[in-house]
């Protein structure tokens, strides 16, 4: 449909305040409108499909909107004025090749941000807003103060790191995404570094009066004195800041914002401090503070109440771009051999990490063979990526320790082995040409556009280049004499920067930061230069390499750093992102303990993500509804964050209301597995005659929670199990349930006493279990490379598919609209709910073949003594707050508040004093 005629309905619907249904019983009147905009006669039918697309557009961007937050709503609405700061920052997106969808989801978060920003100065609000690690969160920042200037709100204070250069450019780019080039009608302006002292700069020249068309960015740094310095100066003037109606944003918002005194004394850290006294100011016209980051832990764990930046009013989950490549697309999150993730993650041995340790007093020189293989494969993309065309910045980053000597030495290693490469290149090609065909096989271009199905330019995806083209360039690069080759960034007089054909060395750190040597510093060019190949850069470092910085055509990452911070590894995972144009080549090289750890937290993050969404819809705020975060069941493995970064959380027995366990860990041990398969066959012969439903799959409906129990007590699991919600601890929870009538038969959870049990039969399996009167196929799984023990222990990583959630459902069949949804687990509840099985709990019973095989070089046959019985288990229900029963965290809210009231790791301290 017309664009202009979307504009126009909405328009409409904007100066109405109608939703879709009161457009539809005014249709004569928005019929006339239309017409009278595009001069020309509309039917009926052409008005009637026009509504039915935009409110399909409108549901399925408001569906990726999770919020857990009352039902608050300011009545702001956003402008779809052509001029307006929205409208033409949603051209600025467009421009920049964002899908329509993409765009829809940044306006219905932001425009869901904007409904609960407080108008007046009777309460400051207080909200938090997590994406993913380099997904986005900069995008929405920008379109809710879009919306939010086009609103009335006009004086806007970005929290922007620890680092001056960049806050200065974050203030640059704002202004100038917002601006759009002077076509905005309103006039953006940059407020820099404001201070009483500055007589240029007073609080009086600026106009705030209602029908003022001014807005002031002002992009401050994390250090107390500047705050204090923005603090003394805004409230200076009472009657201009009654006039100010004020959006501070808190970027990266558990970095240096985090009060980590002790939180039961009245001293706070000095940052802390100074945003809460500009926050808690009723003397502003209006105030909110929104909290934006990736890794919220200690936002939500550590300290609550009026006086604190707890976000008391929503949390807000942003939904990435289907482009976004991230924890879930690199690590798979359903069966890995229907939907396997993107294999892009390789191993650094052992013997590798350990003489890489404290290489700066080892001096150790040599380069292992994984750190080889890392570099081989940076200087084969540069190579290919130049030979079709691109022409960005490509890099490769080593992040291995934190220590300024440490990079110092890795650099030397570096240098050594590539200027002995260029020397012996003849004779390497061959291993070079051998390792390009290695990695493609990898991940080739098919598998990538299988598990990036909802990709939007796949027709744009490049295919890795022949390794003719590939070789012509590296010989070209081979040639270049060894000071070219091998280069730093160079500047001159005028401090231009000058970038070359070879490589550019970089060291990236504190010391660099510090100085004005940019011959180490990552600096990128401002802009493409058509006349020269793509740039390339190796940057070298530790904890700059985190937060803030994006590595530009980031292809070659070799990590290996000790922390097990979940915060801190997560910022550090600068791998995560966009790769367009470049899709196919990013590798990643981790130990085996980082792998673990990575692929623990991207459990933990959708965990927290898929509760939070289920509780989205209820109304409930983050006073009510705590987050819950999970608790890693080997501690040493991973720590959620610092202790004084979550000082107000008490240790939770995780509520398995609303979960989802499975088995997939188990003993490798015969006797073990065929127990199982006898106590399964009994237990499913015990119940009274199943019913075929669809996949020919086994149903037995209204079994007993006793009767599950029993079965469940007597169903052997392996005690590494490192799963949180594993079956022994679901057994106690449930115990604890069926002690208490009253709970079991509450309209609030449903009828616990009628469980449906699900055989799941696998059509065309060559290989069958007969149990229970019946012909049963058996599914194939194959197991884990990095298992917890690859011995006696069988790792499978993820047992269900989702739509096997859903295989009890036999009043009607199942739309393949429904099984598509079926892959989001909120959607998959609503399905089962539409169904009349929302409080109905489902057990789903495996038979996996002992003998399953796998092609996949990532994973291995599974090989098993038996074959395995395979458990998942679905509770529906709200939570009881009174009963836990597993390892997991949240914020203890009656230490700070009332109930009844209620309805890597960064030293704090080092920004305290100002440069």
């Amino acid at each position: 449909m017309s664009d202009k005629l979307k504009s126009v309905v909405s328009g409409f619907m904007d100066n109405r305040n109608y939703n879709w249904e009161q457009v539809r019983e005014n249709t004569k009147d928005l019929k006339l409108i239309l017409e009278l905009n595009i001069q020309r006669e509309v039917s009926d039918d052409e008005m009637n499909s026009l509504i039915d697309e935009m409110e399909n557009e409108d549901l399925t961007s408001k569906e990726n909107v999770i919020s857990l937050s009352s039902n608050y709503d300011n009545g702001l609405k956003v402008d779809n004025y052509k001029y307006s700061a929205w409208t033409l920052y949603e051209k600025l997106l467009e421009s920049r090749g964002w899908s329509k969808q993409s765009i829809d989801n940044i306006r219905s978060s932001a425009e869901d941000i904007l409904c609960k920003l407080r108008r007046d100065n009777k309460d400051a609000g207080k909200g938090l807003v997590v994406g993913e690690i380099q997904s986005g969160k900069t995008a929405n920042m920008a379109a809710l103060i879009a919306q939010a200037a086009d609103n009335g709100f006009n004086y806007f204070i970005i929290l922007s790191g620890v680092i001056d250069a960049l806050r200065k450019q974050t203030g640059q780019r704002m202004r100038q995404d917002l601006a759009s080039n002077g076509e905005s009608n309103l006039h953006w302006k940059v407020v820099d570094n404001p201070s009483l002292k500055n007589k240029d700069l007073l609080v009086e020249t600026l106009d705030f009066r209602e029908k003022s068309h001014d807005r002031f960015i002002t992009v401050c740094l994390k250090n107390y004195k500047r705050l204090e310095n923005l603090y003394n100066w805004l409230s200076a003037n009472k009657s201009q800041q009654k006039k100010m109606k004020v959006l501070l944003i808190d970027d990266e918002a558990d970095q240096a914002s985090i009060n980590t005194k002790d939180i039961d004394s009245d001293e706070r850290t000095q940052i802390n401090q100074r945003i809460l006294d500009i926050v808690n100011d009723r003397d502003f016209g209006a105030m909110n503070y929104i909290a934006y980051t990736a890794t919220p832990f200690a936002n939500v764990l550590n300290e609550a109440g009026e006086g604190t930046l707890y976000p008391k009013d929503f949390i807000e989950l942003l939904t990435p771009s289907e482009n976004y490549i991230g924890a879930m697309q690199i690590f798979g999150t359903s069966v890995p051999e229907n939907s396997p993730g993107l294999p892009i993650i390789n191993e650094i041995p052992e013997r590798d990490a350990r003489s890489l340790k404290n290489i700066s007093k080892q001096h150790f020189d040599l380069a292992p063979g994984s750190l080889q293989d890392a570099i081989n494969w940076f200087l084969l993309a540069v190579a290919a990526m130049r030979s079709y065309g691109y022409q960005k910045p490509i890099s490769m980053m080593i992040h291995t320790s934190f220590k300024v000597a440490d990079h110092a030495q890795m650099a030397k290693i570096v240098e050594g082995y590539l200027l002995d490469l260029k020397e012996n290149y003849e004779s390497r090609l061959a291993d070079l040409a051998e390792f390009y065909a290695k990695i493609q096989e990898e991940l080739p271009l098919r598998r990538f556009l299988a598990v990036m199905d909802n990709y939007t330019r796949k027709d744009e995806v490049k295919d890795y280049p022949a390794w003719n083209d590939v070789e012509r360039e590296l010989r070209e690069m081979f040639a270049l004499p060894n000071d070219d080759f091998l280069t730093s960034i160079k500047s001159d007089e005028k401090g231009i920067f000058h970038y070359g054909n070879g490589i550019h060395m970089c060291i990236d750190n504190s010391k660099s930061k510090n100085s004005d040597d940019h011959a180490t510093r990552l600096i990128y060019p401002d802009k493409v230069d058509q006349t020269k190949k793509a740039p390339a850069f190796i940057v070298i470092g530790g904890n700059t390499l985190s937060r803030g910085l994006t590595i530009e055509g980031l292809v070659s990452t070799y990590f290996l750093r000790s922390t097990n911070q979940a915060d801190t590894l997560m910022q550090m995972a600068r791998w995560f992102g966009y790769r367009q144009g470049y899709e196919l080549f990013p590798r990643v090289w981790l130990d085996e303990n980082a792998q673990k750890r990575y692929l623990f937290l991207s459990q933990m993050n959708e965990s927290m993500r898929e509760t939070m969404s289920a509780y989205a819809t209820n109304g409930l705020t983050p006073m009510q509804y705590l987050p819950t975060i999970q608790e890693c069941p080997e501690y040493q493995l991973v720590r959620i964050t610092s202790s004084n970064k979550m000082q107000g959380a008490v240790a939770k027995n995780f509520n398995f209301t609303g979960v989802s366990p499975q088995t997939t860990v188990f003993d490798n041990n015969k006797e073990v597995l065929e127990e199982n398969l006898q106590t399964t066959a009994d237990f499913l012969s015990g119940l009274p005659k199943y019913q075929l439903t669809r996949k020919n799959y086994l149903l037995w409906k209204d079994v007993s929670t006793e009767k599950v129990v029993e079965y469940l007590e007597a169903y052997k699991t392996v005690e590494r199990d490192r799963q949180i919600t594993s079956v022994p601890n679901v057994i106690k929870w449930l115990n604890q349930r069926l002690e208490n009538f009253d709970y079991v038969q509450s309209d609030h959870s449903g009828n616990w006493d009628k469980w449906n049990v699900v055989l799941i039969n696998n059509n065309s399996a060559k290989k069958h279990w007969y149990v229970a009167g019946a012909k049963v196929g058996k599914v194939s799984r194959s197991r884990k490379k990095l298992s917890v023990d690859t011995d006696g222990v069988i790792d499978i990583g993820v047992l269900r598919s989702p739509e096997d959630q859903l295989s009890d459902i036999t009043d009607k069949e199942l739309t393949s609209e429904e099984r598509d949804r079926a892959k989001s687990p909120a959607q998959m509840r609503k399905i089962r709910g539409d169904h009349n099985l929302g409080n109905t709990p489902q057990l789903l019973i495996y038979c996996i073949d002992k003998d399953s095989t796998t092609t996949r070089k990532d994973r291995k046959d599974l090989n098993a003594e038996a074959d395995i019985i395979g458990l998942s288990i679905m509770i529906p229900g709200y939570v009881d707050r009174k009963q836990n029963r597993v390892d997991s965290i949240q914020i203890d809210i009656s230490r700070f508040i009332d109930p009844d009231e209620i309805g890597g790791e960064v030293n704090e301290e080092e920004f305290e004093d100002e440069n």
